[in-house]
């Protein structure tokens, strides 16, 4: 199944008619993104899908306790001219091993104090009247409704999967509606039926009295539990919705600086230790200046001074060294003559001699620094030793001096951050009120569990006991004959059933415990955290495994963790059923953090169907969180609410464009 193009036309806040093409561009781009404020109509669109194929037994999320037509007429745009409205869904599925095109409009429109309602269902082009007359059966083929929630879903309500008794009523629904288990047990409630009533017939009528009695009693319980199961759906329509109000004010409260508040005292003393700190970094910093450090400044003076000094020191050694070759020049030329050497050599060799004299004393110049041997040590150690070591401790030393004063005005700036508790005071109290109401709303719902559980055996013990009686007089007054073989036959039928339905069930649980274990490893980043995935197969109850053998309640699990569980869940059931169905996402990464909203973004959305449809807020898929999906994203739009109008239009694109989530 491919869903090619929705209409809205006066759906909530979408006035007038808008169209968005909803085909991936490409197998390798399955995704079509939707982003939108919140109330700009991302819910509208999940809620439009389903009301299009299922009707009156679409699950919407706005119904709540109202009738079809109250829900009908709630969801026209307030400000429509005529107050009608329609939903128009075209897709394809493949049937019988050819293509064929649906179109499916569902229109409604306001009469006095009702409403009225309208479908048609065209194929490939032409209006199908017995089709749209029996489009509650048909569309059971595309896309059941009781698996439904395996594809359209809210991110933000399905954490409770995670939960043994909300996952294994997910998986008990998911198992028999895939292996048409439902049927199943139609056909064994038919023939038990079927049983009571051949057993009645044989009965005198003081015991049809009987047993008529306590069928009236065994239908009044039996109207009791039922009430109570939907007053508990009620109370969980009342928790989603105070959960999601809470959750707001919780993000409110954060964003008011909330948490900021309840830290004030841990970031005042934060800010007094960095202030100290930094004192007494400046400190040291001074001490430290008081020894060689400002010498560094005229580093390039020493320098010239060493130079000046050796020039010195060079000019000195040549003047001594001139006395002395005077009394070795003249020697040389006293030898020379009394060696018989020429006259003439003697002469040429007297005036280099002579020459070399006069330069050696000529470069001589009055000493200006005339440094004594220990200042020249002091003063060469101070260069190869002393300063350097200096300017590496003063480099220290001025990061350490830059590090705490950066620490310091962070922590005051996270002090002046804080606000005051007048300024909280409303939503402290909205805080405190909501945290009391989802109390109060659990702790009822937990008592209507409870007397639905006791009523539950209540019908139990009853039903024990009418089919005692059934059996007893039956037994006694029933002659062997049709009626008996009849209640015999069917009772083979129902046990025959019964062993069916448990070797059918033990065989696809296996498959759905590798396909949920499976999709949880590509989800978790811990590898190691879960090792094995168990179903009991009568209960449905699903088990975590750690690597050791034991048993991981949910509770262990961080709230990242347990929303993955619910994914991986679901991801599971859906690979399981091997149907070729959109996914449709509302609020895909609501209450996660970074490093498990980009395990969804790269493993799960980008394989969790050939088409994936996703509903974000901008405060999910933006950033670095868009640039992780964007390479199979094929279609990506904006809804854009006009506060001025109370409207919202669909535009192309994601959020003004790509420019605006690279920060």
């Amino acid at each position: 199944m491919l869903l090619d193009k929705l209409t809205l036309h006066n759906v909530g806040t979408y006035l007038g008619r808008q169209s968005v093409v909803l085909t991936p561009t490409c197998p390798d781009r399955p995704v079509v993104l939707f982003g939108g404020l919140n109330g700009a109509g991302k819910t509208t669109i999940l809620d439009a899908l389903q009301l299009c194929l299922y009707g009156p037994h679409a699950k919407c999320s706005g119904r709540k306790n109202l009738s079809y037509d109250e829900y009908l007429l709630q969801t026209i745009s307030r400000g429509a001219d005529i107050p009608e409205a329609a939903v128009e869904l075209s897709f394809r599925h493949m049937r019988e091993g050819r293509e064929n095109r649906f179109q499916i409009h569902r229109s409604w429109a306001k009469t006095g104090k009702g409403c009225t309602e309208r479908l048609e269902v065209i194929v490939n082009g032409r209006l199908e009247p017995l089709l749209t007359e029996n489009w509650a059966e048909q569309v059971e083929e595309f896309l059941p409704s009781r698996i439904a929630p395996l594809f359209l879903y809210d991110g933000e309500k399905i954490e409770g999967y995670a939960d043994p008794q909300s996952s294994a009523r997910m998986i008990a629904t998911a198992v028999y509606n895939l292996l048409g288990l439902d049927l199943v047990e139609k056909l064994s409630a038919d023939l038990v039926l079927l049983e009571r009533r051949k057993r009645t017939e044989t009965k005198d009528a003081t015991d049809r009295e009987r047993i008529t009695a306590l069928e009236n009693e065994f239908y009044e319980v039996e109207q009791e539990r039922r009430a109570s199961h939907q007053r508990q759906a009620r109370l969980r329509t009342k928790l989603d919705q105070s959960r999601k109000r809470l959750h707001e004010c919780e993000e409110k409260y954060r964003q008011e600086g909330g948490a900021l508040y309840e830290r004030r005292a841990e970031l005042e003393a934060a800010q007094s230790r960095t202030s100290a700190k930094h004192v007494e970094v400046t400190k040291n910093l001074r001490e430290f200046a008081a020894g060689p450090a400002p010498l560094l400044l005229v580093q390039d003076l020493l320098a010239e001074v060493a130079a000046a000094d050796a020039h010195e020191a060079k000019a000195l050694l040549m003047r001594d060294a001139a006395t002395i070759l005077k009394e070795r020049d003249q020697d040389i030329l006293d030898r020379l003559g009394s060696w018989g050497t020429g006259e003439r050599t003697i002469t040429k060799l007297r005036r280099y001699l002579q020459q070399d004299i006069e330069e050696r004393e000529n470069s001589y110049v009055q000493p200006v620094f005339a440094l004594s041997p220990e200042a020249r040590a002091i003063l060469t150690e101070l260069r190869a030793e002393v300063l350097p070591r200096t300017e590496k401790d003063l480099v220290a030393l001025l990061d350490e001096e830059s590090a705490a004063l950066a620490r310091m005005e962070d922590a005051a700036a996270a002090v002046a951050a804080i606000p005051t508790a007048d300024a909280l005071a409303a939503v402290v109290a909205q805080r405190e009120h909501l945290l009391a109401e989802v109390a109060s709303l659990e702790n009822d719902l937990r008592k209507a569990e409870t007397e639905e559980e006791a009523l539950n055996r209540d019908i139990d013990r009853r039903a024990r006991e009418l089919e005692r009686l059934r059996r007893e007089t039956a037994e006694e007054q029933v002659a062997v004959g049709e009626t008996m073989r009849v209640i015999s036959y069917s009772e083979k039928v129902r046990n025959t059933l019964a062993k069916f339905r448990g070797e059918i069930v033990r065989r696809h649980v296996e498959r759905i415990e590798t396909l949920v274990l499976d999709s949880l490893k590509q989800l978790l980043r811990k590898d190691s955290l879960v090792k094995t995935v168990r179903i009991d197969p009568d209960t449905f109850a699903l088990d975590l495994n750690d690597k050791n053998g034991n048993v991981l309640p949910p509770e262990r699990l961080s709230a990242g963790e347990r929303q993955l569980l619910s994914v991986a869940i679901l991801w599971g059931l859906a690979r399981t059923s091997r149907r070729p169905l959109p996914t449709v996402i509302d609020t895909p990464l609501g209450r996660l953090d970074s490093t498990h909203r980009e395990l969804l973004l790269t493993r799960y959305f980008p394989k969790a169907s050939h088409q994936v449809i996703l509903l974000s807020t901008d405060e999910e898929i933006f950033g670095r969180y868009y640039d992780n999906l964007k390479p199979w994203i094929g279609r990506s739009y904006e809804l854009e609410f006009d506060d001025t109008l109370a409207s919202t239009t669909i535009r192309e694109g994601y959020f003004g464009g790509e420019a605006r989530h690279g920060h």
